[in-house]
This record gives C-alpha cells, structure tokens and sequence, in this order.
C-alpha cells in the first residue's frame, strides 16, 4: 500500500529543520537539571539514578512522588526542556486480584509535534528491534485540561489476554534508558532525510 505525502506547502519544513536543530543542540542533564529547582545539582550524577529525582520531578513530592519504574523516563523526557511531563503511572494490580488495574504510562505535552514524531519512530524500533516485549505507542491524550495537546505513551495490550505488569514495567524502564540520545540520533536522521530532499 502506498501511502501519500503531504503536499510540499502543507508543512513549514524550515521550521521543521529549525525544530529538529533546536533539539539536537539541547543541553545534557549534567549541564542543566531537569528538576525544577534542584539545589544540589552534581554533574557526574544528575541521572534518574538520583535519589531526589522521584520527589523533584514531581508536581506533588509528599503524596506523589514519580514512581520508581517510569521516574528514568519521566527524567529523560524532562532532560530534553522541549517536553514536560504532566501525569504518570507505573501500572498497579488492584489487592487482592491478579489482573492490571492501571496500566504504566506517561503523558507529557511538546514544544512541536515533530518532537512527539521522533519519539514515536524510537517506540517503533524498540519493539522492531525486540527490545521491548509489548508494542507501545503514542496517543494524543485528553487527561489534559489544558488547551495545549497532550501526548500519552502506553502500551497496545489489543489481544493480549493476560499482560504482566512486571514485563510492561521492564518495557517502560527500557524506554526511558538514555532517551535523550536516541531521540537525538533520531533528529539528525531526519536532518538529513530534509537535507536529502532539497
């Protein structure tokens, strides 16, 4: 099946390449903290591994830190200032049952939707490539009372009778493991493809 391009002046491809430049330039974690206000910031160990990035990444550190198994992807996603996370969820199992109450997933907005594109094609590869062991995708969410369009990342569990959530946890933890650089690699491959075009 062939599958049309949009028309030439349908999108602003020099604000697509501008976009893509901007993101590829964006500072590591170790030359500017993703926690909003991070008193103590180390360079050598501003990771998710830091042991006050739940709390700090968190709109309500006492009640709801980030949870242990999205808080590397809810880092990484911060770290690159172009997205901001909104909600997440690990994934629960209600008490006393065994079925998935809540499944894991991060909703976040971005600065362009050619950022959530480049995340999108990276879901795609993780699971081409089978490192992840549910295929996971990106939604427009509406969990967002704001104007701004939100996205989700979670899981496609259509036709899987009985999920884990210890699987899907390992698979939103492979997700988050240095983001920042795929995405990157992803922008300047795009870079090029536009490049290539003209």
């Amino acid at each position: 099946m062939k599958i049309r391009e949009p028309n030439n002046q349908f999108f602003d491809l020099e604000q697509v390449k501008r976009d893509l430049q901007k993101f590829i330039i964006q500072d590591e974690p170790s030359v500017s903290p993703p926690c909003v206000g991070c008193q103590q910031h180390i360079p050598d160990i501003c990771s998710p591994k830091c042991p006050e990035a739940a709390k700090s990444l968190s709109v309500d550190p006492i009640q709801y830190p980030i949870e242990r198994s999205v808080v590397a992807l809810v880092f990484e996603l911060n770290a690159i200032r172009l997205f901001e996370t909104c909600w997440s969820c690990e994934g629960h199992i209600r008490e006393g049952e065994s079925q998935i109450w809540k499944i894991p997933q991060v909703c976040f907005y971005s600065q362009s939707s050619i950022y959530a594109k480049l995340l999108s094609t990276h879901l795609s590869k993780l699971f081409i490539q089978k490192k992840l062991k549910y295929n996971w995708l990106l939604c427009l969410s509406d969990i967002s009372q704001s104007i701004h369009p939100a996205y989700n990342i979670q899981p496609d569990l259509t036709n899987q009778f009985e999920p884990s959530l210890g699987l899907l946890q390992n698979d939103i933890r492979t997700i988050g493991s240095d983001l920042q650089r795929h995405l990157k690699a992803e922008a300047q491959s795009l870079l090029n493809t536009i490049a290539a075009m003209q």
